[in-house]
């Protein structure tokens, strides 16, 4: 439970932040005083892999980080190119990231970092939980079954993630994985299957408690920056921003929560689904997202902290109600908070007593 006193302190904190300088770094990160933020959450593993990219939408590529200088190229949308680094230059008031690329600069916006693995090795399954992986390159697709001919139901996302439960070898030597999917708008399974050599295996020590044993931790949103703080105790541990809900009824909403649910992975749609009464469908903009990474659930009306591979612009409001995090930040924040639960878990439970306790102002 939260006492008046503490919540009292939190308010005052949280009121603090909104009128103090903050980074202004899209990258997450742990924070102290004294460092330079760094990328968080890298992979533990040695797998080999490099910067790639996914254009969201159709982007320019400039000959400098400027909107005024010469245009080289245009990519269209899940067309890629590999990222050499990031520069900062004026281009909005919230985000001024650009990609450095072999050709030019491209604002960061509408680009996704992706880390591109080599073909991966087929991992087969007898039974049991399965793996947690994620898509290994830019883009994979989703098959009604384990061939190309049977039809493609998804595109699946680099970040996506997705709980492996099968694997098979074909007639022509191709292996093959199936992987869990909600039950999404445009299909009546749970399941859709994917090249192996796509999907990266998520080790375990990717997935375990960050500092599980501090006690006294606290996440803090702040609307008006939308930045998103964590602290252990009076320390603060971590910073990010965020992309929160849009406003009126598609507002990130004001208050005191805690953790409820974690899933490493879930399916989230406005869609119809088939049989769904008219009353029921959604009013506003339609979206179906598969494999969204790394959610935090903290309200039983579905709002949530989680990764996004569908823009890369924070700082500004954008969503339906959840807070939109880059992807590592998702994978940080996932393994920080409580309540804390095993590799072969598809959901964690929590309620007030163990969840890590959120405050929205």
């Amino acid at each position: 439970m939260v006492t008046r006193r503490q919540m009292l302190k939190w308010t005052a904190a949280a009121a603090a932040l909104t009128v103090m300088p903050r980074r202004t770094s899209l990258r997450a990160a742990p924070t102290s005083p004294s460092e330079p933020i760094t990328i968080p959450a890298e992979p533990v593993t040695a797998d080999d892999w490099t910067w790639s990219s996914r254009v969201i939408h159709a982007v320019t590529i400039y000959k400098e980080p400027s909107v005024s200088s010469g245009r080289v190229a245009t990519y269209q949308p899940d067309q890629s190119f590999t990222i050499l680094g990031e520069v900062r230059a004026p281009f909005s008031a919230h985000n001024d990231l650009w990609y450095e690329t072999e050709e030019g600069y491209v604002h960061s916006a509408w680009v996704l970092p992706v880390r591109h693995y080599p073909p991966q090795p087929f991992i087969e399954i007898n039974g049991g939980f399965g793996f947690w992986g994620e898509v290994a390159r830019p883009y994979t697709e989703g098959y009604r079954m384990p061939s190309t001919a049977s039809g493609r139901q998804y595109r699946f996302y680099g970040g996506c993630v997705f709980r492996v439960l099968e694997s098979l070898v074909d007639e022509n030597g191709t292996g093959w994985y199936k992987v869990k999917d909600d039950y999404p708008p445009r299909q009546t399974t749970n399941h859709q299957w994917v090249l192996a050599e796509d999907m990266r295996r998520i080790p375990r020590a990717e997935m375990a408690p960050i500092r599980p044993f501090v006690g006294n931790k606290l996440m803090t949103i702040v609307n008006a920056e939308q930045a998103l703080i964590c602290y252990e105790g009076d320390e603060e541990v971590f910073y990010t921003k965020f992309a929160g809900g849009m406003g009126g009824n598609l507002a990130t909403p004001p208050g005191t929560y805690h953790v409820l649910l974690k899933q490493a992975s879930r399916h989230m749609s406005n869609a119809s689904y088939p049989g769904q009464p008219p009353e029921e469908r959604a009013t506003a903009a339609i979206f179906d997202l598969p494999g969204v990474p790394w959610v935090i659930f903290f309200t039983l009306r579905g709002h949530a902290i989680h990764g996004a591979y569908w823009h890369n612009d924070y700082g500004i409001r954008r969503s339906h109600g959840c807070v939109n995090v880059p992807i590592d930040a998702g994978r940080w924040l996932y393994r920080w908070v409580h309540p804390i639960g095993a590799y072969d878990d598809d959901f964690i439970r929590s309620d007030s007593r163990v969840g890590t306790p959120l405050l929205i102002v």
